[in-house]
């Protein structure tokens, strides 16, 4: 008689085997990797210097109103082009961290005995990094909103314009959670948290130098993160998003299937 065990057993036949048994809750193993995002040293300082950078950051555009908001009927959405800086910094890091605990934690041996079939933990990951995304995006707009609301009280010379441009706010919220996706997604397909992360830090310097050179121009313009960098503005015409497209599939949707396809065949030891 045979037994088919975790380590050095082949995933499909812990796949075949978890079929066979109920799989756990997927609200539980949403619980559990919002858990997992906080509950290490890296992941709890990651947090919390985010927050404080956030907060921070409207500290001081609370201070400076009077000089941002120099021109006629300053937007509250000032505060947006610094507030957001180091949350949107350090989330595709925590985005990565989260994506790769698995193997850099050696968590994989508990997961996957607990949840063999493998997709389901990756789906888990995704959704909650979205989440925090979206959370921490907004987190940040209302931050804008209350600095400039301050900023408007103490420097009275300078009145708030609270117009919304949905196209805009959306946009923005957009490539928040893009970006975030692309460092997800490189996490998954490299499975190392410290080259997952230089690649994503470096990736817009790398194809901006490489547009330098003629041959490569027209290309670089196709590959790069740039389009995904200009939703924030809400204008982009049908070339703009064709490349948004574009850089979404090279950089989000072929590396998170090559990694997805990587982990469901990766042996835990």
């Amino acid at each position: 008689m045979t037994t088919t065990t975790l380590t050095g057993s082949s995933p499909t036949s812990v796949e075949t085997d978890s079929a066979r048994h109920p799989g756990i809750p997927f609200t539980r193993l949403l619980r559990a990797e919002r858990r997992k995002m906080t509950d290490t040293r890296s992941g709890f300082w990651l947090v919390l210097v985010l927050i404080l950078g956030a907060l921070a950051a409207a500290v001081t555009v609370v201070a400076t109103w009077d000089r941002l908001a120099d021109g006629p009927n300053p937007s509250w959405t000032l505060g947006g082009a610094f507030i957001p800086f180091v949350p949107m910094t350090l989330l595709p890091v925590l985005a990565i961290l989260l994506i790769t605990s698995e193997w850099s934690t050696r968590l994989a041996l508990s997961t996957f005995t607990l949840e063999p079939r493998r997709g389901r933990v990756i789906g888990a990951k995704t959704v909650v990094t979205v989440a925090a995304t979206e959370l921490i995006w907004a987190l940040c707009q209302g931050l804008a909103a209350l600095a400039a609301l301050l900023g408007e009280v103490i420097h009275s010379s300078s009145p708030v314009s609270w117009t919304i441009r949905w196209s805009a706010l959306g946009g923005d919220l957009a490539q928040a959670v893009l970006l975030v996706l692309v460092a997800a997604a490189l996490g998954l397909a490299i499975g190392n948290a410290p080259a997952a992360i230089v690649l994503y830090l470096i990736l817009p310097v790398l194809t901006t130098t490489l547009a330098l050179i003629p041959g490569l121009h027209t290309a670089m313009g196709w590959v790069s993160l740039d389009a995904i960098s200009m939703l924030g503005a809400g204008s982009l015409d049908t070339r703009g998003w064709a490349h948004v497209a574009v850089s979404a599939l090279i950089w989000i949707v072929i590396p998170a299937v090559v990694g997805t396809i990587r982990t469901l065949r990766r042996e835990v030891k």
